[in-house]
């Protein structure tokens, strides 16, 4: 994965040895800028290594219910590659800020936050006073964790069909 505000120093390496190029992008203006630099860098290591390509950008850290901001995001990112929309992954990673901090402050992936978060007191056990509340355990991890999930199944889905025509090519 390549992010949009990595430095050339520590990407040359990964670019001549990458096959694919995932990267993740915020909806905003700025972040898409950032984008543009990515691309051109891409390019730029064709030369190096012509088997890198584009398996597609990720929109992150956006609100599930953003769906204008979703689709203007996709319009600006596959104009700014020349493409149609599918440039960008039908899946999306939502903000969700309690999760982010959780994940940090405890060490924990995303889907080990949420295991731990799925095993803990219900509600109404809190409420009754039969269990503690845990602390850094927001419901939205599961939340987040579905859509890293649907982000790998479209990561496989996309690097399985372009091997299967590059196949029969």
């Amino acid at each position: 994965m390549i992010a949009a505000d990595s430095t050339s120093v520590v990407l040359a390496p990964i670019e001549s040895a990458a096959r694919w190029a995932l990267v993740p992008v915020k909806s905003d203006k700025s972040s898409r800028k950032g984008l543009g630099a990515v691309a051109a860098r891409l390019d730029a290591v064709l030369g190096v290594n012509p088997t890198l390509d584009l398996l597609g950008v990720v929109l992150v850290d956006v609100g599930a219910s953003a769906h204008v901001v979703q689709r203007e995001a996709r319009e600006h990112i596959a104009e700014l590659f020349n493409a149609d929309n599918n440039v960008v992954f039908t899946a999306t990673v939502r903000h969700s800020e309690a999760t982010a901090q959780a994940t940090r402050e405890r060490g924990l992936l995303v889907h080990e936050l949420d295991a731990q978060v799925r095993k803990g007191p219900m509600w109404y056990e809190i409420r009754r006073g039969d269990a503690q509340a845990q602390t850094l355990a927001p419901r939205t991890a599961s939340s987040v964790a579905d859509d890293l999930q649907a982000i790998t199944q479209e990561v496989m889905a996309r690097i399985t069909a372009a091997e299967n025509q590059e196949a029969l090519a």
